[in-house]
């Protein structure tokens, strides 16, 4: 659609999206720049190519800081200005998925329950409800009440939890504090606590009473924001597909405690690991025409979930790491806009399965790793990765 005015081209803004427009610098009733500060307004998932007919470099800085993805001069090559709308509109589009898949892994921690109790002052407890059982990791209330659960027994220490009951029985209150707690098994976590002094009918001291919420997941997942964030930049700078594989399974080593991983790329009618990774236990190559996870991953373009490797028809004996058997796979595809370049393929040998978040999680991170592939491919840094060319 041709627009020969900035009224005009405004005009229309309002009424439709676009998923590119071109922008003409000098239009007959304003500056082409105006136009551009419009489209970034109201979607800056629109791509925006600037046209010139002065190649000065005021120009092309100009439209760069106001948000122009490309700069062309007149008269543009019809061939380049075509494979420069493609690019934007791809990339553009890349970028909102990423940012949806983001949106749908912020929304994976959502509901977390409260508990509600009441103790004496000897730190034990004489009410407590099902959530706040359950948080402390008992299955009833009467498992803490009658079972002789103190209240020291659920923080990291005696010493800590002296100097919070103190903090409460002088100020009368404290409200949303953090702090460690000690589940039933052992293991750690976060809660957030609020309690207040608690009184009989003549104003007697008799206890403490509160809420706690367990936000042991909502940490955990503002940690995983933040490892992401880092991996995101992280990404942005490597200049080899090599580089790219190690980063993200540097990150799944950490965040989910894999035993094994592979960051493979397909070549021809094989998957192939790409540097060092943890390919022992694995197959090393894999057919793709093969029954491996990853092999299927990549024919349906599908992530590939396996949380017990006992139940997988395809489950193969030599499936051992370091003398343990490996007990769950899962292989997300790395897709690209004209196909699908490679796999992330991770295992484990402890019996803690992944689960449909870890793979919400390692699809999130298969894009972003396309965004990567996308960028060293388009400007030709790596020559040791020319087989990914094919894809483009």
């Amino acid at each position: 659609m041709n627009v020969y005015s900035g009224a005009e081209a405004l005009a229309l803004l309002g009424r439709r999206d676009f998923d590119a427009i071109i922008i003409d610098i000098k239009l007959p009733d304003m500056e082409g720049v105006k136009i551009l500060e419009r489209v970034k307004e109201k979607d800056g998932d629109t791509g925006t190519l600037m046209l010139s007919g002065k190649a000065t470099l005021e120009h092309a800085v100009e439209s760069l800081n106001h948000g122009a993805d490309a700069f062309l001069l007149k008269p543009a090559d019809p061939d380049e200005l075509i494979f420069k709308l493609e690019k934007v509109t791809r990339l553009k589009r890349l970028e909102r998925d990423l940012r949806a898949s983001e949106e749908r892994y912020r929304e994976l921690f959502e509901n977390i329950g409260d508990g509600a109790f009441q103790m004496d002052l000897e730190g034990g407890y004489t009410d407590i409800n099902q959530a706040g059982a359950e948080i402390l990791g008992y299955a009833e209330p009467a498992e803490v009440v009658g079972g002789g659960v103190k209240a020291w027994d659920t923080f990291v220490s005696r010493d800590e939890y002296e100097a919070l009951r103190m903090k409460v029985i002088l100020e009368g209150a404290v409200r949303r504090t953090l702090r460690r707690f000690r589940r039933r098994s052992g293991n750690l976590g976060w809660l957030e606590t609020t309690l207040r002094t608690r009184r009989d009918a003549q104003g007697n001291l008799v206890g403490l009473e509160g809420i706690f919420r367990d936000i042991s997941e909502r940490i955990r997942y503002q940690e995983m924001l933040e490892a992401l964030y880092c991996l995101w930049a992280d990404l942005g700078e490597v200049e080899t597909v090599e580089e790219a594989g190690e980063l993200t399974l540097e990150f799944l080593r950490a965040m989910l405690r894999i035993d094994r991983g592979t960051f493979s790329i397909v070549e021809g009618e094989v998957i192939k690991p790409v540097g060092d990774g943890d390919a022992e236990g694995m197959h090393g190559e894999y057919p793709l025409k093969g029954h491996s996870i990853a092999s299927k991953a990549v024919r349906t373009g599908e992530a590939q979930l396996v949380p017990d490797d006992g139940e997988d028809l395809d489950w193969s004996p030599i499936s051992h790491v370091d003398g343990g058997q490996i007990q769950s796979e899962l292989a997300v595809p790395v897709k690209m806009v004209n196909g699908i370049v490679g796999v992330i393929h991770i295992a484990r040998t402890n019996p803690v399965p992944f689960t449909n978040e870890d793979q919400k999680l390692v699809e999130i991170i298969a894009e972003r790793v396309a965004l990567a592939l996308e960028r060293i491919v388009r400007s030709k840094i790596s020559k040791s990765d020319m087989s990914l060319k094919d894809f483009l």
